[in-house]
């Protein structure tokens, strides 16, 4: 991971200062609120990320051997992060600790397998490049490389993550494995 810049007004990032700075001043113009985002609010703050490539594209890790992402930005209430997905990665059953979230693709394809609302089915669906979305906080979700080499998509969580549950899937439903610290995990 890169290093932790630290912005003014208690936002941190794991870019470049100067490219931290201009991530920055993009996510101020959007006039977010100071406060927990909705899923629409963290979806627009992805998007808005995601249709300036020149403030992320050469950050991208391609790792086959590795999941990988990087925090683009992070203030209190919300954070973006930049992910790349390589052919067999994937997320595993997770949700993101209480957390919302916006997400759009980039490059490359990704799949996605979610809890349905009977929460004991699966349900599937596919992102394309452009193609963006939302959840809320008790999203449960499994989020794997569809094709494109390396899928890419950009992410925005509200409040930012700090842990999240990891699940196993039993004909009874979904049951949580354990909690992880979002420091330890691979997403």
């Amino acid at each position: 991971m890169a290093m932790t810049s630290t912005l003014p007004h208690s936002t941190t990032s794991e870019a470049p200062p100067e490219r931290a700075a201009a991530i920055r001043r993009r996510l101020e113009s959007l006039e977010l609120p100071d406060r927990r985002l909705s899923a629409d609010e963290a979806e627009t703050a992805a998007l808005a990320v995601a249709e300036h490539r020149e403030l992320w594209s050469d950050l991208v890790v391609d790792s086959p051997d590795t999941r990988w992402w990087i925090v683009l930005y992070r203030t209190a209430s919300y954070e973006v992060r930049l992910l790349s997905w390589e052919f067999d990665q994937s997320s595993g059953w997770h949700d993101h600790g209480g957390s919302c979230g916006g997400f759009v693709i980039t490059e490359g394809v990704l799949c996605e397998h979610y809890r349905g609302e009977d929460a004991v089915s699966s349900l599937e669906r596919r992102f394309h490049p452009g193609e963006h979305g939302n959840f809320g906080p008790s999203h449960v979700h499994d989020v794997g490389h569809g094709e494109g080499r390396p899928a890419v998509s950009i992410h925005a969580y509200s409040p930012p993550l700090t842990s999240l549950s990891m699940y196993d899937v039993t004909p009874y439903g979904f049951v949580v494995r354990e909690v992880v610290p979002d420091d330890r995990r691979g997403l």
